[in-house]
């Protein structure tokens, strides 16, 4: 546990001065993810489904409302025209085009497919830290 956390705090202290911690911790969180003591086949992913999910299932909520969710005015979020555009751009590009790559991917195809349609979330903080940078216009 020392080592993991030692790890996960150099990674992300390094990949801070670089732009963003995350990084460090998706870095630091992959450098153990396949590691399996002899005998223990399979305990690193039952430590994962066990203890790990849960409370990163929690922080993701966290996360997710304390950056992207409060970021956007109501009062643009529930109108015709942004639910109209969103519903387009969440139908084709994010879901569709995913979900359709799936095939190629063998037996485990729609698991891949929709598993690819959750990680465009990370793509909204982007936007919404663009937005706030001034990098993009309010259109």
């Amino acid at each position: 546990f020392l080592i993991m956390m030692t790890v996960l705090v150099a990674y992300a202290t390094l990949t801070y001065f670089l732009g963003t911690h995350h990084w460090g911790c998706f870095i630091a969180g992959m450098s153990f993810a396949c590691i399996d003591k002899e005998g223990h086949k399979g305990h690193t992913h039952h430590v994962w489904v066990r203890q790990t999910k849960r409370i990163t299932s929690w922080m993701i909520r966290i996360f997710f409302a304390s950056t992207v969710a409060f970021s956007i005015p109501i009062d643009k979020l529930l109108s015709v025209d942004a639910f109209l555009k969103g519903s387009l751009m969440g139908i084709g590009p994010c879901i569709l085009t995913k979900v359709f790559c799936a095939p190629f991917m063998g037996s485990a195809k729609f698991v891949i497919g929709w598993a690819m349609v959750g990680r465009a979330e990370f793509a909204y903080l982007i936007a919404q830290m663009a937005a706030a940078a001034n990098m993009i216009d309010e259109a």
